[in-house]
């Protein structure tokens, strides 16, 4: 029988770290949520700050560093396809290693004595080194779309559920005060009985073409880029940003703006998955093109509810609307009130006494009396210490051994892949072009899946499989 290579990693590293531990006092961990590739807990003293590998480099990954730096990371190593990216990187932090090949980085993580990994890649290559770090025991940070397919978020959060790392989703808007001010009056009451939500961005990613065609830039390693994406030819301009017009490596602007703006409503609302159960998602979008995404997509999602005395009613309704796609109801009360709330919100809660508007910032409640009312009674959300620092902070708290600290980050894996989930079920809607149901709690749609051939088979060595994980975690380090 095959030895678990968890398990030998674990053993192997644990005796060659025999005189380090016996130099320095140690603290009693729990054996269930030990990262399995760690030596048994060292006093804070030794090791102060959690030491972090950031893959992706350039734009989100960019603020990633800085913020991590920020909140008291030690950032020990920088990767990306870009030798652009990976030499800015090193201006900012001279100290740490640098890589191409983000396997290379993980078949060095016990050199490193790596905590965590931040992953700030394109869509399609979010998964991959997710799941990477996961299997070798690692804390994780994703930015969102937490993955680039529904299937993907499946094995993800199985993997997590394992791992009992602590991990956050990058949707930094969740730390913020005002998210929290919005959460706490919806909960309290403030509008009435919230019927529905809509949400909309003023922009689009959209209408990938399939060229022109030209020689990746020479500071790019292509085919590391591509990574578990089928071969294709280098499209001018895809790289660094424009890969999120396109199916094969990012998902619109519904995946990219989706999280972050659904994230308050799902909050608000208690979202979970026995809260959500079977949804019917509906989505609209100008035309399905096999290659680029849409220009605009309007989307819905239609949640089972019930009374007081648990009798079915009229559904909980979200929508969501981009590109210049306006939601009806800030049309209708902005001609109403003379109020542009389209062009200053980016959300409209609507309840049974009124309306709660929001964006980053601020909110507003309508109508203006409704909004003079005594506000009721709320129960207050602690500030955030900051969306890096919350994941930092847990890191810290699962090396000395708390076994509450892997799910204690607000936008862990448990929690993230729900949000994940329902943005990405609205992309495959607008593919399928059809009503679809999606079990949340069984994790399923219910006529299998809807959009079968819009996702090949990662390339070989690419797949979130135990086989092709391990392959990467035991192989030796290349020369």
């Amino acid at each position: 029988m095959r030895t678990d290579p968890r398990r030998r990693e674990f053993l192997s590293r644990s005796l060659s770290l025999v005189p380090a531990v016996l130099a320095a006092p140690t603290l009693i961990g729990c054996a269930s949520r030990q990262r399995p590739d760690a030596a048994p807990a060292v006093v804070a003293a030794e090791r102060p700050a959690p030491r972090v590998a950031i893959i992706g480099c350039n734009g989100r990954g960019a603020d990633n560093l800085g913020d991590l730096l920020a909140a008291g990371a030690s950032v020990v190593a920088l990767c990306d396809v870009d030798a652009g990216a990976r030499e800015a990187g090193s201006k900012r932090v001279a100290s740490a290693a640098v890589y191409t090949d983000l396997r290379e980085l993980f078949r060095d993580r016990r050199k490193l004595r790596l905590d965590g990994v931040l992953v700030s890649t394109p869509d399609h290559t979010h998964a991959f080194p997710t799941a990477l770090a996961l299997r070798a025991g690692l804390a994780a940070y994703c930015e969102k779309p937490l993955t680039h397919t529904v299937e993907e978020s499946h094995r993800i959060l199985d993997l997590a559920r394992t791992a009992a790392t602590p991990t956050q989703m990058g949707t930094q808007i969740h730390a913020t005060e005002n998210y929290r001010r919005v959460v706490e009056l919806i909960r309290a009451g403030a509008i009435g009985r919230v019927t529905s939500c809509d949400c909309w961005v003023n922009k689009g990613w959209c209408c990938g073409q399939t060229g022109p065609v030209q020689d990746p830039p020479k500071s790019l390693d292509y085919d590391l880029w591509l990574g578990p994406a089928q071969e294709a030819p280098y499209i001018a301009s895809i790289h660094p940003a424009n890969w999120r017009k396109y199916w094969a490596y990012g998902t619109g602007t519904l995946g990219d703006m989706g999280c972050h703006m659904l994230d308050l409503p799902v909050w608000a609302l208690g979202l979970d998955r026995t809260r959500l159960g079977s949804v019917e998602v509906r989505a609209t979008v100008d035309k399905v093109d096999s290659v680029g995404c849409p220009e605009w997509t309007e989307g819905s999602w239609a949640i089972p509810t019930q009374d007081e005395r648990g009798k079915p009613t009229d559904p909980l309704v979200l929508r969501w609307f981009d590109n210049g796609r306006v939601s009806p109801t800030a049309q209708e009360l902005g001609a109403k009130d003379k109020v542009d709330y389209h062009g200053r919100f980016n959300m409209v809660f609507q309840g049974t006494k009124g309306w709660l508007w929001a964006n980053y910032g601020e909110y507003l409640i309508t109508p203006a009396a409704l909004a003079a009312e005594p506000k009721p009674p709320v129960a207050t959300i602690p500030p955030s210490p900051g969306h890096h620092r919350e994941w930092l902070d847990s890191i810290r708290a699962w090396r000395a051994g708390d076994s509450t600290a892997a799910d204690r980050p607000m936008c862990s894996f448990s929690r993230s892949t729900v949000l994940n989930e329902l943005v990405l079920t609205g992309t495959v809607a607008g593919r399928a072009q059809r009503g679809l149901t999606y079990d949340f709690a069984r994790r399923r749609f219910a006529d299998g899946d809807p959009i079968p051939h819009w996702h090949p088979p990662a390339r070989a060595g690419w797949s979130l499989s135990d086989a092709d994980l391990d392959f990467v975690l035991d192989s030796p380090r290349r020369a």
